[in-house]
């Protein structure tokens, strides 16, 4: 289905229908003139990309258009992880076992796409860029004390200076550029992992999400558990409104 078709799909079923371009990680070349013409045609909220293109970084240079066409239009992109059972475990197996590629792999995918995308200087150079990290950042959260340590900080830094990133021209310390990251609620409704992400993200950079309908329930489950999930947090309701609904409107434009 093209864009084109899902845009006039939605137009038919109410106002509430929001257009999402998700970019052909398979297509030998980026149509890096999509994500602007889906939000200035076709009324697109945001773009989703993977965390890598037919095996290419996004930090190459050819995909710097797409985050400077977001920064400029002041909208979100989706990043989630793409790799499948062709990526093995080990070097000295052929593919991945148990579906590991996708279980543990894919919130290193994840962290990985983002630790080459900020020490790209994609931050310094496009202030409004706005990447949402599907579920909750990956390994980001809960490793966020290996960020402080590593790039070289351990053997040939100080708590205050950090030598890859004064190598990559870094304005900051790379966990704050971590810090300006958006992430979803996608964890599967697992109470300790969301309390986890919302405590290095916090509230105004979380956004409800469910990965509906993958699961046994045909989604059900995860629409619950994450609603329940959301709701342990100890947060005000009006946080939590913002978690559920607020953000997602305020970084579409609805």
């Amino acid at each position: 289905m093209t864009f084109d078709s899902l845009r006039d799909f939605l137009a038919a079923l109410d106002d509430n229908g929001q257009l999402l371009r998700i970019t052909n990680e398979v297509a030998p070349e980026p149509d890096l003139g999509a994500a602007g013409r889906a939000v200035n045609e076709l009324g697109a909220g945001g773009v989703q990309i993977f965390t890598s293109v037919a095996g290419r970084p996004l930090d190459e240079k050819a995909f710097e258009p797409i985050f400077a066409t977001m920064a400029e239009l002041d909208l979100p992109i989706w990043l989630h992880p793409t790799r499948g059972a062709d990526f093995p475990d080990y070097q000295t197996e052929k593919k991945s076992k148990l579906e590991l590629w996708w279980v543990f792999g894919w919130p290193y995918e994840t962290s990985v796409a983002m630790a080459r995308i900020l020490f790209a200087g994609y931050f310094d150079r496009f202030p409004n860029l706005k990447i949402i990290s599907h579920h909750m950042g990956g390994m980001i959260p809960f490793f966020a004390g290996k960020i402080d340590l590593g790039f070289r900080q351990i053997f040939f830094g100080t708590p205050q200076r950090n030598p890859v990133a004064e190598e990559a021209g870094l304005r900051q310390h790379p966990r704050r550029y971590y810090e300006m990251l958006y992430a979803d609620t996608a964890l599967n409704g697992e109470v300790a992992a969301t309390r986890c992400g919302h405590a290095f993200f916090g509230t105004a950079h979380c956004l409800f999400a469910t990965d509906a309908p993958f699961c046994a329930e045909q989604g059900r489950g995860l629409i619950r558990n994450t609603i329940a999930a959301v709701n342990a947090l100890e947060i005000p309701d009006a946080e939590r409104e913002m978690i559920f609904a607020g953000n997602a409107k305020r970084l579409m434009k609805l």
